[in-house]
């Protein structure tokens, strides 16, 4: 099952996701979808900023509208729609719908490590692929989320701080992250670039 990364796991899908993604047990999916409460942990393949640009099938600047949660045996997803303000890459439309596993519905509450949590009214830049489901997801699940500042010079940058969850590169060795920072001016240049090959 493959899963915003690879996770050391079997090869069961929720959803088919982008061949490098991260991978959650099926059983414990299955687990968590009957038991309340339970926490579903997962080791992530750390993404570089090349293959988050090159994997996403869309990367846009957005701002929250509203989030809801729905139940997709086996799993809980928060579904939220974002206010498209700019598309980097792909062709995403004034608004999207964006999925992260995880949430309360049904009765029951699921929670994935790794997952982001999205806040209302605030604009982020999104990194996205789309499985098989139709569902838009977060690519690398918290890795490619970025929040939006400004650096010494009121340049606008994105950021995303270290996380604390554990990693592996490519070659399945434990690594440490340590986030990222990059112009937006550079993210324009860089996916308008690859638009061109």
């Amino acid at each position: 099952m493959q899963y915003f990364g690879r996770i050391l796991a079997s090869k069961h899908a929720i959803d088919t996701m982008p061949r490098r993604s991260a991978i959650l047990p099926l059983g414990l999916l299955l687990l968590a979808s009957l038991m309340p409460g339970v926490s579903c942990a997962a080791t992530l393949e750390q993404l570089s900023e090349e293959r988050l640009i090159n994997d996403s099938t869309e990367i846009l600047r957005g701002t929250v509208a509203y989030c809801n949660q729905t139940y997709r045996p086996p799993v809980i997803w928060t579904v939220c729609e974002v206010n498209v303000t700019e598309a980097f890459k792909g062709s995403p439309g004034a608004k999207v719908q964006v999925a992260i596993p995880g949430g309360t519905a049904a009765g029951f509450r699921q929670s994935f490590e790794g997952s982001p949590t999205l806040t209302r009214n605030t604009e982020y830049v999104f990194f996205l692929w789309q499985g098989k489901s139709g569902l838009k997801q977060i690519m690398g699940l918290s890795q490619g989320l970025m929040n939006i500042a400004k650096d010494d010079k009121g340049n606008l940058i994105i950021v995303r701080n270290k996380s604390n969850e554990q990693m592996v590169n490519a070659s399945g060795q434990p690594v440490e992250d340590t986030g990222l920072s990059m112009p937006l001016a550079t993210l324009r240049k860089r996916t308008a670039r690859g638009t061109r090959q």
